[in-house]
C-alpha cells in the first residue's frame, strides 16, 4: 500500500488543473470566490484546504468533488484459504500488513474463508481471533463455526523445542489444539511503514 501526503497531492492536482485551463491563481480565486493567498498556500503545500474550499475550487475548475469509501483492495484472510497446507509466506505478509495498518484489521478478517482442511481452517480462525484480540475488537462470528482440531497439531522438533513452542503458543491457537509460537507468524520486531 502506498503512503502519500494529502496536502502535496491536492497542491499538485489543483495546480495542474488550473494551468491546464490557462488560469492564473488570481483568476481561480475570482472564479472560486476564494482568496488569492489561500489558493497560493494550498498550491505551495502550506495549507490543506477545508472541504468547502476544495469544493469551490473543484467547481471553478469544472470538476465535481466526490467523497467515496471505495474498497482499496484490503487484503483478506479469507483469500488465504487455498489447499490443504497453509501458505505461511502469504499469511506472514498479511499479518505484517495489518500490523502497519491496524485500522484494516476488521475488514481483513470479517469474511469467512472457504473450508479447506481442518489444519488450514483452524489456523485461519486462530489468526483471525488473535488479530481481533490484539486490535481490541470483537472476534468474527465465523470463527465459532470452526471446530477445534481433534488431535494436537505441532511442528516436528525435539522434545525440548516442542515444549518451548508450547509455552510460546498464544491461547487462540492452544484453544484450537494447535502448538504454534506467535513468532512463527508475528515478527518479534517493530515494523515501520515506508
Amino acid at each position: 500500500m502506498l503512503a502519500f501526503n494529502l496536502t502535496v497531492v491536492l497542491a499538485e492536482l489543483i495546480r495542474e488543473e488550473r494551468t491546464a485551463l490557462g488560469l492564473s491563481v488570481r483568476d481561480l480565486a475570482t472564479l472560486a470566490e476564494v482568496s488569492y493567498p489561500t489558493i497560493s498556500r494550498i498550491e505551495n503545500g502550506q495549507e490543506q484546504p477545508r472541504w468547502d474550499t476544495l469544493s469551490k475550487l473543484a467547481g471553478a475548475l469544472g470538476k465535481t468533488l466526490v467523497a467515496s469509501f471505495d474498497d482499496l483492495g484490503t487484503p483478506r484472510l479469507a483469500d488465504l484459504a487455498e489447499g490443504a497446507e497453509p501458505d505461511w509466506t502469504r499469511l506472514r505478509g498479511l499479518v505484517d500488513h495489518l500490523r502497519l495498518h491496524r485500522s484494516l484489521t476488521a475488514a481483513a478478517i470479517a469474511d469467512a474463508p472457504r473450508a479447506c482442511s481442518p489444519l488450514v481452517d483452524n489456523l485461519l480462525a486462530a489468526v483471525a481471533e488473535k488479530l481481533a484480540d490484539d486490535a481490541g475488537i470483537q472476534r468474527p462470528k465465523w470463527t465459532r463455526r470452526v471446530p477445534p482440531l481433534g488431535d494436537r497439531w505441532e511442528a516436528p522438533g525435539t522434545p525440548r523445542r516442542r515444549a518451548l513452542q508450547a509455552a510460546q503458543t498464544p491461547t487462540q491457537f492452544a484453544d484450537r489444539n494447535m502448538v504454534l509460537p506467535a513468532s512463527a507468524i508475528w515478527r518479534d520486531r517493530e515494523l515501520t511503514a515506508t
